[in-house]
């Protein structure tokens, strides 16, 4: 069977295959592997026994975006080792829906249902689907990517979202979004023709489980300003008042929260005494507004709607262990949240559903933790070591820099900024500064770190909160097209997009500096997390599991964006003397390289790429 792994193999993937493949015949597998090592391939390989009697697979993965990447790999053993196997990319209406396109642009999902519910007897494009279509030419293609059905449907005049629900019933392997697998609404739109039990279920990039907030909620001023305006328009005084009054409670109530700042609600303290009859009676008129907004031909969307459903959700939350109803202010604005932190209550039923599960990640450890936290019971661990050595990265711990406290002073900022600046004169390559949080960040900007970065001749990339999917696309570009001259900057938080996800292969990023740990700040939405894990776990473990591991974990995550491949090279800063005691929780090329250094001294590091010349 090895003739069959499409690649030249590299240490441990043939072994750990042939691991899965007989592990997965009992109990689930937990799978940890290096960026770099592969793990697609070789789950792939894994599996093909599996999927070659009959059996049928589900790909999570994070979100919809990421639906093709499984497929490609696919289309590679088909093409290379002649698997004769259908694998579909599959996405939601959102994507899918050629008629939603008249009604504008930035539908949301319920937008796009609503319009297909209320549209699909009539549309041409659905009709024509009932017609008939040639579906073996989509099997005889094999790998069907979300491009490909989506430009083959709108050559034809066929409904995309449809043809791939017709596909469906003819694939072995079907990738898709997390949100399909736990959310029991989706999901069962999916197990009708793709049954889950006969299934096995991949979970990549399963690190971001513990971190979802299923069933969760958001509303903001914003929010209960337009649905106040749209129940006027309507003409409903009664919902216009019940909306003002709760405005003005979230005002009165919350106004003098800080920036970051969170308190516990109670939605029955900020609703009026005869609320329940009031809310549905908003939900009618905010359901009105959705049909009338159709009909001309608008986005179907309702402020109104969406307020009386949060609040009717929030008021059934109340009091239930493991939901926590926060309200925080974040970029200037209030917003209510309904948070979910049953991560491991809710997805423990859902791997039961499934015949078994492979989760795998770069960044589990501890794996128990891992395991205890998104509700796994029988498992068999498999954990792969770092190909990675003194050629390929050189890690520095700066013994005299630290983001510990509430507040960054000014001379530490200072520090930082010196630290970095001589980072960058030594390496003379595409940088990443990784920082603890949005906060740190903005303080680093303050002290100089953009002019200083200018000085030495890097461009300076920036990520902000309010970025949009395709300006952050455009930026994380043009900071790649700098890797020749090694001209470039890219300064981003830890667990954000630019340091999670983003791949930065060869010489498109060279050099990370990490700016602090990653905890959470001690809001009261912390508190409130860690004490639930506390309830759950025990004091010491529920804090280890809550708060110090999911750090460590991103920044786990923004290490390892230097490191693609066994080829790539990198410096590494761990700019914090506290990574030290966290140490046995860092990758283990980062243990077995580490070096301690002062941050007057960063202009004298040695990276990997000089070594191997000398």
């Amino acid at each position: 069977m090895e003739a069959r792994f499409p690649y030249r193999p590299r240490p441990h993937q043939l072994e750990v295959a042939k691991i899965i493949s007989e592990q997965v015949k009992r109990r689930n597998v937990i799978l940890e592997a290096p960026t770099g090592f592969g793990k697609t391939p070789v789950v792939i390989y894994a599996l093909l026994p599996f999927l070659e009697r009959g059996g049928r697979v589900v790909w999570a993965v994070r979100t919809g975006s990421e639906t093709d990447r499984p497929v490609e790999e696919f289309r590679v053993f088909r093409e290379k080792s002649g698997v004769r196997l259908v694998a579909l990319s599959l996405r939601g209406k959102r994507d899918m829906c050629l008629l939603a396109r008249r009604f504008g642009e930035n539908l949301d999902y319920s937008d796009v249902s609503y319009i297909c519910s209320r549209e699909r007897s009539r549309c041409p494009y659905y009709r024509r689907l009932r017609e008939g279509v040639d579906l073996q030419r989509f099997v005889d293609v094999g790998a069907l990517t979300y491009t490909y059905i989506f430009e083959e449907a709108s050559r034809m005049g066929v409904c995309p979202y449809f043809l791939q629900r017709e596909l469906l019933k003819l694939a072995d392997v079907v990738a898709l979004s997390y949100n399909y697998v736990v959310d029991e609404g989706l999901s069962w739109s999916i197990r009708t023709e793709f049954p889950f039990k006969e299934s096995i279920l991949v979970v990549d990039e399963a690190h971001n489980l513990q971190n979802l907030n299923l069933g969760g909620d958001t509303i903001t001023e914003g929010t209960m300003d337009r649905a106040y305006s749209e129940a006027l328009e309507a003409g409903d005084e009664d919902s216009a008042a019940l909306v003002d009054y709760t405005r003005s409670r979230v005002k009165e109530k919350y106004s003098s929260l800080q920036e970051e700042e969170s308190e516990v609600f109670d939605p029955e303290d900020l609703l009026p005494a005869d609320f329940e009859k009031r809310l549905e009676d908003a939900l009618k008129t905010g359901e009105a507004i959705r049909e009338r907004r159709f009909k001309e031909g608008k986005r179907p969307q309702s402020s109104l709607y969406h307020f009386a459903s949060f609040f009717k959700a929030a008021v059934e939350a109340r009091g239930v262990d493991g939901i926590a109803l926060i309200v925080e202010r974040s970029n200037g604005r209030l917003y209510l949240n309904i948070w979910d932190m049953r991560a491991g209550e809710v997805l423990s039923r859902v791997w039961r559903s499934f015949k078994r599960v492979i989760f795998m990640s770069g960044t589990l450890a501890p794996i128990e933790a891992f395991a205890e936290t998104v509700g796994v019971r029988d498992y068999y661990p498999v954990t792969v070591p770092s190909p990675y050595d003194e050629t390929n990265a050189s890690v520095y711990l700066v013994k005299d820099l630290t983001t510990r406290g509430e507040e960054l002073s000014d001379e530490m900022a200072g520090k930082y900024v010196d630290a970095i600046a001589r980072t960058l004169r030594r390496v003379r390559r595409n940088t990443a500064v990784f920082t603890a949080s949005y906060r740190i960040q903005a303080k680093l900007m303050a002290s100089g770190l953009l002019e200083a970065a200018r000085s030495l001749g890097y461009t300076v990339f920036v990520e902000r909160r309010d970025m949009s999917g395709l300006e952050a696309g455009e930026t994380l570009q043009k900071f790649k097209s700098l890797a020749q001259s090694g001209s470039g900057l890219l300064v981003a938080p830890m667990g954000g997009r630019f340091a999670e996800g983003a791949d930065y292969p060869g010489e498109e990023l060279m050099c990370v500096f990490l700016v602090g740990i990653p905890f959470e700040k001690p809001t009261t939405k912390t508190r409130l997390y860690i004490e639930y894990y506390q309830r759950l776990y025990g004091e010491e473990k529920g804090r280890l599991y809550a708060y110090v591991y999911p750090a460590l974990r991103r920044a786990a995550q923004a290490l390892g964006r230097a490191l693609r491949s066994p080829r790539d090279q990198a410096v590494i800063v761990l700019g914090d003397y506290r990574y030290q005691q966290y140490m046995p929780l860092m990758p283990d090329y980062v243990r077995e390289l580490v070096k301690p250094i002062t941050h007057d001294r960063l202009d004298a590091v040695e990276p990997p790429w000089e070594r191997i010349r000398l």
